[in-house]
């Protein structure tokens, strides 16, 4: 049994809303872009504006999911992060700053900035979380972590 939260700026559940869930004494807290569209960087060349406009953005929607998940921190055992393009690092940042136990984070990163994604997470004391590659967007990988959190384990 456990108690788990995933943390997207991308919809990777289709058709479940926010909010807890649980299957067999499991129990997931969801947090993804329920709205179902991608707020991560946008294929093809874009322009300085656009890059800013998206990394805003990105940021915005990880402070309002980190906003329902503060108060469940306590009773976690692990927080599954997506990182993705430009401005999601701003959920390394409020790991930091709500001083989570690395032990309890997970950080699922894309290759788009890997380094920097990397460095800032050594920088904020997480060197000793688990991170997880994915393909860009994280959606395959979160959805199998989902998946996986509330599989019934067997006694």
């Amino acid at each position: 049994m456990s108690t788990v939260a995933l943390v997207s700026y991308n919809g990777f559940v289709g058709g479940e809303s926010n909010g807890w869930k649980e299957q067999g004494g499991n129990r997931v807290l969801l947090l993804q872009n329920s709205g179902g569209e991608s707020w991560g960087a946008k294929q093809g060349p874009q322009s300085q504006s656009e890059l800013v406009e998206g990394a805003n953005s990105v940021s915005r929607q990880i402070g309002g999911l980190w906003g329902v998940l503060v108060d469940a921190l306590p009773e976690l055992d692990m927080v599954y992060f997506y990182v993705g393009s430009t401005g999601a690092e701003k959920a390394i940042e409020l790991a930091k700053r709500h001083r989570l136990d690395p032990g309890k984070a997970t950080f699922v990163l894309c290759d788009c900035g890997y380094s920097g994604k990397m460095r800032l997470i050594e920088e904020c004391g997480f060197s000793s979380s688990r991170v997880i590659m994915c393909a860009c967007g994280g959606h395959s990988t979160m959805r199998r972590l989902y998946d996986d959190a509330l599989a019934t384990v067997s006694p």
